[in-house]
């Protein structure tokens, strides 16, 4: 009587060990405790019809001598636009270096304040339509920047060139989210459809 008693207890222990469900992997914190999935806020920038004027971002400044006028007012800012918050990006044939030639795409360098702390998370996305936006080459829809690994200017600003990779003109968005809250550039792209 005893070995049954141990064997219907054995199954028991067996059957709920396999039915009792566990629990989801916390996101992965980043070097400084913020983790990547708090950082991804809800878009900020609303969408623009179809043939409306693009609402550019029109802020410049240059808070480190040492860089570029930067696009932008929030902790992280692009520069390697042109006048007019327009990024004019190439097609994938014209970069023999890039490896996936089904984007287009330009160098943008992104400066980030020296007093910030923890991972800045950048995406993109169409305004006025259903493009995409990628960074990098394999391009990947976030970009993920360790503020911690960079090294400042002169100024202090710590700078992160990479690319920006794009299948089809119009009305952008960045959106740069980071310990301090989101920020937006607005830009048009120009360029070839992919």
């Amino acid at each position: 009587m005893n070995s049954r008693r141990f064997f219907v207890a054995f199954l028991l222990l067996l059957t709920a060990s396999c039915t009792t469900p566990k629990a989801p992997a916390p996101p992965s914190p980043s070097p400084s405790g913020v983790s990547i999935a708090g950082l991804r806020r809800p878009w900020a920038q609303p969408p623009v019809a179809p043939g409306a004027p693009c609402p550019v971002t029109t802020t410049l400044s240059q808070p480190d001598p040492g860089l570029a006028a930067l696009l932008g007012d929030g902790p992280a800012r692009a520069a390697g636009l042109a006048p007019g918050a327009v990024l004019d990006y190439q097609s994938p044939q014209q970069r023999s270096d890039w490896t996936d030639k089904t984007w287009g795409g330009k160098k943008v360098l992104w400066a980030i304040d020296p007093t910030l702390t923890g991972p800045v998370l950048i995406r993109g996305r169409q305004l006025d339509g259903p493009g995409q936006v990628a960074f990098e080459d394999p391009p990947m829809l976030e970009l993920v920047l360790n503020v911690e690994r960079y090294e400042g200017q002169g100024g202090g600003w710590k700078d992160n060139p990479g690319y920006t990779r794009l299948r089809a003109p119009g009305c952008y968005a960045y959106q740069i989210d980071s310990e301090r809250g989101s920020s937006t550039i607005v830009f048009i792209a120009r360029g070839p459809i992919m």
